[in-house]
């Protein structure tokens, strides 16, 4: 299992590559959070597919990433968690 995260201030963003179907809808949904426009290659997240003994998929997050967890509220598929943490440590998701 592979994790990858962002953070920002009190705001982390945690990946589950192992989760993750390979919709893109992450991508999407980012995109046109920025740019008002579905393209990929506006994302301040990337989905990338490569076959090792079957599809699997890396989750990468861009320096443009600002932790907002627009990804993870739109992912169908739970690869993404979007966790807050509010007073003395306490998770919010």
């Amino acid at each position: 299992m592979s994790l990858a995260f962002k953070s920002l201030g009190k705001r982390r963003i945690v990946a589950d590559d192992e989760r993750c179907n390979g919709c893109l809808i992450c991508q999407l949904r980012c995109s046109f959070r920025f740019e008002k426009a579905f393209n990929l290659g506006k994302s301040a997240i990337r989905i990338d597919r490569f076959v090792k003994g079957g599809i699997d998929y890396q989750i990468t997050f861009s320096d443009h990433c600002d932790v907002c967890g627009i990804c993870a509220r739109y992912c169908p598929y739970s690869a993404l968690r979007w966790i807050s943490e509010s007073r003395e440590g306490e998770e919010v998701a």
